[in-house]
């Protein structure tokens, strides 16, 4: 069997599901590191330097279009996969299996789905299109280079206590992802062991559903009450 044809089968697309959302569970940590500049109270150089950096280094940015890639063959067929279960079974089940064939967060990955892609696009409108396309001021820090002050420009967005809270739903979204995904994919690879799955659900529920989201989630709240006390 070709690779094209292994990948175009069930199981491999689980793989490349899988694979991919790894990949995106290990930038979500990078991304939360970078984001939590924008607690630091320096009036925003630790912030810019470190957004000036990440838009402008070369290297950076072939991995930067590489993960858009991955977040859109990720979605994709993690949709085909979704379609495809719901026309194995046309007619559905009199009595719903509940969780003797599904985990409770399984069964809400469409719905949170949704909502994370929601979060996505508006995220990406405020931040990464107005940072890469738009007009925003200019600072310099030192003998730094005169940078974009992106930090100006999240601190005035999180004014608004809509994008506050979408950005919270967003998170909670986020969670609900990371939680299934981060076990479904350890499963896919055959890391599931009576010795290990106490260390991956840790790792899964713990640190990516808990841990990860309220730090992304605790950045707008305090941002906003910190400009309206």
């Amino acid at each position: 069997m070709k690779w094209s044809q292994f990948f175009n089968t069930s199981i491999g697309k689980k793989l490349l599901v899988g694979a991919t959302g790894l990949f995106l569970c290990s930038f979500v940590i990078v991304h939360l590191a970078g984001n939590l500049a924008l607690l630091k109270e320096d009036g925003g150089e630790a912030f810019n330097t470190y957004a000036a950096f990440m838009g402008h280094n070369g290297l950076i940015q072939f991995i930067a279009w590489g993960l858009k890639i991955v977040i859109l063959i990720h979605a994709v067929i993690a949709i085909q996969l979704t379609f495809r279960n719901r026309t194995a079974r046309p007619v559905k089940y009199a009595v719903r299996p509940g969780n003797k064939t599904s985990s409770w967060f399984s069964r809400q990955m469409a719905i949170m789905g949704s909502v994370l892609f929601i979060f996505l696009v508006v995220h990406l409108a405020q931040f990464w299109w107005v940072m890469h396309y738009g007009e925003i001021g200019k600072v310099s820090y030192g003998a730094v280079t005169e940078v974009g002050n992106l930090y100006e420009v999240v601190w005035f967005a999180f004014k608004e206590p809509w994008i506050v809270i979408l950005y919270v739903l967003g998170m909670v979204a986020l969670a609900f992802h990371l939680i299934h995904g981060f076990k479904s994919a350890c499963q896919t690879f055959g890391l599931n062991h009576p010795k290990y799955n106490g260390l991956i659900s840790f790792i899964g529920v713990g640190f990516f559903g808990i841990i990860i989201p309220l730090g992304f989630a605790v950045i707008p709240v305090v941002i906003f009450f910190k400009q309206i006390s």
